[in-house]
């Protein structure tokens, strides 16, 4: 039984989305009837200030000019329409416009933003309530009740505004309310060159036409023509929604996820309160897909109310299904890899290192990934692939569409939608001076990498795909410092078989031309999982089951690695390494596995290496503060930097927000890293920082100052790390990250400074 409380929510929120549908059904009355634009959106405003008993509802329409003009209005004087003009950003109207967000106040004419407009007659009027109207991240106007008394808006009002909002700006970009000029007007609008600021990532300049992993919604048209085919298309999509859930849930046991999470995802889909309101406002004329988009709009609202964070994703969870629900509706699909234009610049929300080789690459020429970092998996295959990568700059979801003329620049993090001629120009003069740059860093590449005062340097490379080791003798690396070998696990529909896998290996030793390659083993779990793999969900998988975790607890499915790995290198050296080394004795079950290995083939008469030599990865403070124990355990010893930097900082690594807040380049991670160079000195134990900051140039020279002296880097960052190795001194940059000049909060900006007076090649 519903406690009172409950029980008169429950009837407030469905007297609300009745008199919803009932408004949605008499606008598209109106617009029906109405002979000209004009008539239209006058219908509309006399509509919309009636519902919500409004003495004033007006709408404000963007000009070219980025003006706001007074279109239509239901209490202010006739007069004024067309005529008041409000600049972008003035005035209660232009915050609304500017912010994209509501604004509500009790007492206009007492607002610090309030413009004062005489030909509208508006003197004495006191509550104000504005909405933006958005679509493809953009403001196209604003709709404006207001009333004379002064009074507080109830939270239906505003959800009710907020809806109204969302169908007008589908409306106006559809056609169906303004004249041809008008809506020609806002077209160019929403089609105007755009400049967004993201993080540059990988470096490059590339051009070419956007496509979207998770193509948006296609465009629809917003009112029915006859709305019981629209309500009986929305009854067939809820219902292959429901079947579509019900699959996955049968696919998941007790074992792989908490059932609960999948049977509350179902409940949703068969909440009968969101398939009636949908179902009334697809009775109320509008097509299917509006119907949804509607529903998912007040939701929307609604969840930026609600402060407790779990009830709040459980809103998240209805999101998602509305945009599941649009994809049944409209057959969208993934984006495909034959559907990608002859050049390319990928936009995706998210993007896992599986998916994107998954794509043409010889098509694929940029990518945008709004939820990226530097160190992110992602970013290591785009890095490896060679492929330009901006993260962040999360409008360009909602303002490119497929087949968008982009720029990106991975260096600057800058993405240019539609650009000018001019700008093309200036960019295509950018990627020719990188290709130069390029050129000279190859002819470089036979240089010794040694400092000023003698240190020598060795540089290998970081590799996962047979393509990557054609950048081996180009960028003159002393070899494969780490060859990531969890691709071939995760892109597969089945576990590669021991035969498949010596092939890959034995052909990358091939193409190494003798120079040495170290393959880690499948660094499986967290985010890099296959989709045969049953892997349990974790709330923190960076910590979880994975790497040499799994190793031991599945030897099933890491001997048949080990396997193909001795007999890949039968007569060499065979260079192991194992990662996520937690625990001296975890290397020794590790050696363990191996000597399974070497049992089996011995007893089988299989050719086996001239050599075994094993390693650590030391990914976590755990293993930072046993080093002495593990290096006696092993052959050589590898900084994992990206996810020794995450646990230093209790920080991960693909969330923007931490990224921010935390810097690698730090006195006291370095300090850290510093104590392990002199470990592995003591045990006489070569040292390799596989880190992607690497590619970094001041947190590369400081860690030269820190005593490492073998990295194994991007391709990409070779040639800048070789250069920048020859022009610093590792003792001068030794003393100053000792300093207190080093503890300052601004370490990066300072010791960037000092490196430039030393003449050193940070740029």
């Amino acid at each position: 039984m519903k406690r009172p409380q409950s029980a008169r929510r429950a009837k407030a929120a469905a007297r609300a989305a009745s008199g919803l549908a009932t408004l949605l059904k008499s606008m598209h009355d109106a617009v029906a009837v109405a002979p000209t634009a004009q008539d239209r959106l006058d219908a509309l405003t006399k509509l919309i200030a009636r519902h919500v008993a409004s003495d004033v509802c007006s709408i404000y329409l963007r000009l070219a000019t980025d003006e706001l003009e007074l279109y239509s209005t239901e209490g202010l004087n006739r007069e004024a329409v067309h005529r008041t003009k409000l600049k972008w950003g003035e005035g209660l109207v232009g915050v609304v416009a500017e912010s994209q967000r509501p604004l509500i106040t009790a007492d206009a004419p007492l607002h610090p933003n309030f413009a004062y407009r005489p030909e509208t007659g508006e003197d004495p009027l006191h509550s104000f309530l504005g909405v933006p109207l958005i679509r493809s991240g953009k403001s196209l106007g604003v709709l404006v009740l207001q009333n004379l008394v002064s009074r507080r808006y109830t939270d239906e009002e505003v959800g009710a505004a907020q809806a109204v909002a969302s169908l007008l700006a589908e409306i106006a970009a559809s056609g169906e309310l303004f004249d041809p000029r008008t809506t020609e007007a806002v077209g160019a609008m929403l089609h105007r060159p755009e400049r967004l600021k993201g993080s540059g990532i990988v470096p490059g300049v590339a051009r070419g036409r956007a496509a979207f992993h998770e193509p948006p919604t296609p465009k629809h048209k917003v009112f029915a023509a006859d709305k019981e085919v629209e309500t009986k298309r929305l009854d067939e999509g809820i219902a292959a929604l429901q079947a579509a859930v019900d699959a996955m849930l049968a696919r998941e046991t007790l074992e792989d996820a908490p059932r609960e999470v999948l049977e509350t995802y179902r409940l949703f889909a068969y909440d009968r309160g969101w398939k009636e309101r949908m179902r009334a406002a697809a009775m109320s004329g509008l097509t299917a897909e509006s119907a949804v988009e509607q529903v998912q709009s007040e939701n929307r609202a609604r969840m930026g109310q609600i402060k407790d964070p779990y009830l709040r994703e459980r809103m998240h969870d209805l999101d998602d299904l509305s945009r599941r629900l649009l994809r049944h509706l409209t057959g969208a699909e993934t984006a495909a890899v034959a559907e990608l234009p002859e050049a390319a610049i990928l936009v995706a929300r998210a993007l896992g290192p599986a998916e994107l080789l998954e794509y043409d690459r010889a098509r694929l020429k940029g990518l945008v990934v709004a939820e990226a970092s530097a160190t992110s998996h992602v970013a290591i295959v785009a890095r490896a692939l060679g492929v330009p990568l901006v993260a962040g700059a999360d409008s360009a979801l909602g303002l490119a569409e497929a087949g968008d003329d982009i720029v990106i620049d991975g260096e600057t993090g800058e993405v240019l939608i539609r650009p000018t001629t001019d700008v093309v120009t200036s960019y295509r003069e950018k990627e020719a001076l990188q290709s130069e740059q390029q050129a000279a860093f190859a002819a470089e590449r036979h240089l010794p990498a040694a400092t000023k005062d003698g240190v020598a340097i060795e540089i290998f490379m970081n590799a996962g795909i047979p393509l990557d080791m054609a950048h081996l003798e180009r960028t003159g690396a002393a070899g494969v410092g780490l060859f990531r070998t969890e691709l071939q696990f995760i892109i597969g529909a089945q576990l590669p078989r021991a035969g498949a896998q010596e092939k890959l290996y034995a052909q990358i030793l091939s193409l190494a031309g003798g120079k040495p390659v170290v393959f880690r083993t499948a660094d499986l779990g967290a985010d890099k999982a296959g989709a045969y793999m049953k892997v349990k969900p974790e709330s923190n998988p960076a910590m979880g089951w994975r790497g040499i975790r799994m190793a031991i607890d599945r030897p099933g499915l890491f001997r048949p690695q080990l396997r193909a790995l001795l007999a890949a290198s039968a007569g060499r050296t065979a260079q192991i390494l194992f990662p996520m080394i937690t625990a001296p004795d975890e290397v020794d079950a590790a050696r363990d596995l191996i000597a399974r290995e070497v049992d089996f083939a011995t007893r089988r008469g299989r050719a086996l290496p001239a050599e075994i030599k094993v390693g650590a990865m030391i990914e976590t403070p755990a293993a930072a503060w046993r080093i002495d124990d593990i290096a006696s355990r092993v052959d050589f010893l590898s900084i994992g930097g990206n996810d020794l930097a995450q646990f230093y900082f209790a920080a991960d690594r693909d969330a923007e927000m931490t990224q921010r807040r935390f810097d690698a380049l730090d006195a006291g991670f370095l300090s850290f890293v510093a104590r392990l160079a002199e470990a592995a000195a003591r045990a006489g134990k070569p040292l390799t920082f596989c880190g992607e900051q690497a590619a970094d140039p001041l947190m590369a020279a400081a860690l030269v100052g820190a005593g490492v002296r073998r990295f194994s880097a991007p391709a990409s960052a070779i040639g800048p790390f070789r250069r920048l190795v020859r022009s610093i001194d590792a003792a001068a940059v030794k003393q100053w990250i000792e300093s207190p000049a080093a503890k300052a909060a601004a370490m990066r900006r300072a010791f960037a400074e000092m490196l430039a007076r030393a003449g050193a090649a940070i740029s």
